[in-house]
Parts: C-alpha cells; structure tokens; sequence
C-alpha cells in the first residue's frame, strides 16, 4: 500500500497564507453543515459527505464528492492551487479522526487527485504546561503526518497508552483557529424575525388585513425570518406586509397556496406554486422549480421569501427542499437548521414522506432505482410525478406553537441503495 503522507499546519501558517496567498489557498472545511452555517473560515468550502456516498464509495470517493464545485475543482486539477487545508471541529493530529470521518475521506482523494497541490490538515498544539516542549511525532519530528486508518495500519499499543495517559487533548481544527485568528472566521449573529406593529391597517403600504385568506396567526406576529442570506420564510400575513418586505430587501416571492393572493405583483416577481396542505397533495413536483427560481433571485443579487398560509407546512418544505439540494445535506439535518430559525415548522406526514424521497435523490442520484423512489424518478425540471405517500392524516394548522412541540424531528431512515 503506497504511504500517503500530508503536512501538518499550525494556525499562523494558514494565517499567513490567508493573508499572502489566498488565491492559491484552498481551505476545505469538513464539520456538518450546521458547523460551517455557525462560523467558519472566510473563503473556505465545506466538504459534506452522506452516510450513502460513504457506503457505496468504500473509501475511495471522487474528487467530485470532496470538491463539488466545479471551477474550484479545474483550478485544482490544472495546478493553480498551491495549498490545500483540510480542518475539522477540534482534532489536532490524524490519529483522532474515526477511520470514516469527512476529513480522512477527503484527504485520502485529494492525495490520489490533487497531486500537484501540498495538501496540509489543520492541526493544534499540546498546551505548554505539559511534560516536554511540545507533542512530536512517532518518529520525533514536528514534519508530516501520516495517515491513519485505512490509509495506513492501526495506531499500536504505545499510541493508545499515550493518548489515555494524557488529561485531555489539545484542541486543533476551527476550535483552536477560531481562537487565535478570529479576525479570519465568520460568526453572522444568529437570525432573528423582523418584528413591526401587527396591525396592517396603520402600516403604509400594507394590503388590506381583511382578507380572509391572508388572516393573521398569533404565532405569525414576529415576522419573516432568515433561512440564508438570500432567503427568508414566513406566512401569508408577512407576504400581505410591504413594509416588511420591503425592510428585508426582498424583491421576489414564492407563494406556495391556491388560495392566497399575491398582493403587490407590479413590485416584485412572483412564482406560485398552487399545493393544499394535506396528504393528497404533490408538492414534490414542484423542487426543482422552486429551487431553480430562488437560485435565479439569489445570482441577480436579490431576496425570496417563501410562504404559504401560515409559514408551517408547505413553505417549510419548500426551504428544505431547497437546502438539501444546494448543499448536499440530509433531511434530518435541514430541518433542525430551519428550525432553529422558526420553531414552529411542520411540514405535514405526505411532505415529510417526499422529502425523504427526494434526499436519495440528491444524496445518491445514481442509486434512485435501488432507492425505489417511484414518486420522484428523475430530478429533470418539470418533470410531473404521482404523490406515494397517501397517509391517512395531515398535520393541520394549530393555533399555537406549543400544540407542534410533540414533532420534534421529521422521519430519518432513508431508503438503502
């Protein structure tokens, strides 16, 4: 087996190269989604990898999966990147990292197909109050590291007392660049509702709040909240609120309901997506659709909110759906994002059910047959689909949101391939 060995790079060095040769510097963050959405290294790219790619890969995954972008990836493969860095949440040698992890996946492929780059991981220190300057490596030099697991044999005996000898370990990857170069990463505040007068009738420019398709929840009084930058969700009585909107930057709308207006269609541009909240309903037909419109708002510089009657159910999905296509992340994983920024979200058992079907298809598209996604065959646009999941409830619209807390997490198991 060929002894594939990386450099090992403290956080001023990366630091330097940041600030000296960013262009020829590509930093490839492996935390969840979740992780890099929190904070993260300006400029880096996160690597995300699911359980199914893992599988079918065995070890040997294409650059494709690390690198998904496709102009960064030719910039590597024709020798314009000079360094890349890999980095987890904290681990401060490759002897930490579980044998599958994201980062000694990621590193095993670019060794194989990025070979005119220096490819480094982020490491850390042992802190200076302990026995001996500082931790070297197995062969007493502070050089490159080699890689664990199934890129080399299993750490001995000696290595496991070390490790268990020790009071804890030191902190490397993001946690330990974070705290010394924090000028470096991005921490946005965390999203929060846009919060005006509720009454409609003494705000200016408002729609008028007798319409009783567009009345106004309780629960729904805060205002839209933010998703991603370019992308905000709420109700239908934020929708009928210019002032809101127009506080927000939004200049396009997706108005996921058959019955709910769209009110100022000569201000911004407007994509309806005609779907009732029940077990019936198709909305899984309309992705792609909707994904291709928010991204069409978003390179035009502008701003979408997405909503429905009461920013629950079908403007959830929407979202999710959209998150998971984009960023290669699963539903379990969308969700709890989502709903750290609007709590109340729950998509009915039908959207959950298309949801889970449309992961397989993101996570794995060459697996859709082993998959048995009958519903969603192909992820072409426009493509029309029969709704699979015919339950026999839906989650209907409570009157508060403590009525929602028993769906704490949408469905998880997704289908083997």
């Amino acid at each position: 087996m060929v002894n594939l060995r990386v450099c090992a790079l403290e956080c001023e060095a990366l630091r330097g190269l940041l600030q000296e040769r960013a262009a020829q510097c590509l930093v490839l963050d492996c935390r969840s989604f979740f992780s890099f959405n929190a904070a993260h290294i300006r400029g880096s790219c996160n690597v995300r990898l699911s359980t199914i790619v893992r599988r079918r890969a065995k070890g040997a995954l294409a650059l494709e999966h690390v690198v998904p972008n496709e102009e960064l990836r030719a910039r590597l493969r024709q020798g314009l990147v000079h360094t890349v860095v890999l980095l987890d949440e904290r681990s401060a040698d490759l002897e930490l990292p579980k044998r599958d992890s994201t980062l000694l996946l990621a590193l095993g492929t670019l060794c194989r197909e990025a070979r005119g780059a220096r490819i480094c991981f982020l490491k850390g220190e042992w802190p200076r109050d302990r026995t001996g300057p500082r931790r070297r490596g197995r062969r007493g030099a502070a050089g490159p590291a080699a890689l664990p697991a199934g890129l080399r044999s299993p750490p001995g005996r000696a290595a496991l007392t070390r490790r268990l000898s020790l009071p804890s370990a030191p902190a490397g990857g993001y946690e330990a660049f974070s705290s010394a170069c924090s000028e470096l990463c991005t921490k946005p505040a965390a999203p929060t509702g846009l919060s005006l007068p509720l009454s409609a009738s003494s705000a200016p420019g408002s729609a008028d709040s007798g319409c009783s398709s567009c009345g106004t929840p309780l629960y729904d009084q805060g205002g839209p909240v933010e998703i991603l930058p370019f992308l905000y969700l709420g109700s239908a009585y934020h929708a009928s609120r210019k002032d809101m909107l127009d506080a927000l930057g939004i200049t396009a709308l997706i108005n996921v309901s058959a019955n709910c207006p769209n009110h100022f269609e000569g201000h911004y541009q407007y994509k309806s997506i005609p779907v009732e909240d029940n077990h019936k309903a198709d909305i899984s037909s309309w992705f792609n659709e909707a994904i291709d419109f928010i991204d069409s708002v978003k390179n035009d510089g502008g701003r979408v909110f997405v909503h429905c009657q009461a920013g629950i159910s079908r403007s959830a999905t929407i979202c999710l759906a959209y998150l998971m296509r984009t960023n290669r992340v699963k539903l379990d994983e969308a969700f709890e994002f989502v709903k750290q920024r609007r709590s109340i979200i729950s998509p009915n058992f039908s959207f959950m059910g298309q949801l889970l079907q449309f992961e397989s298809q993101v996570l794995a598209p060459n697996c859709s047959a082993e998959a048995g996604s009958p519903a969603m065959s192909v992820l072409d646009r426009g493509a029309s689909t029969t709704t699979v999941f015919n339950f026999p409830v839906s989650i209907p619209v409570h009157t508060s949101s403590s009525a929602l807390s028993y769906l704490q997490s949408p469905i998880t198991t997704s289908p083997s391939c």
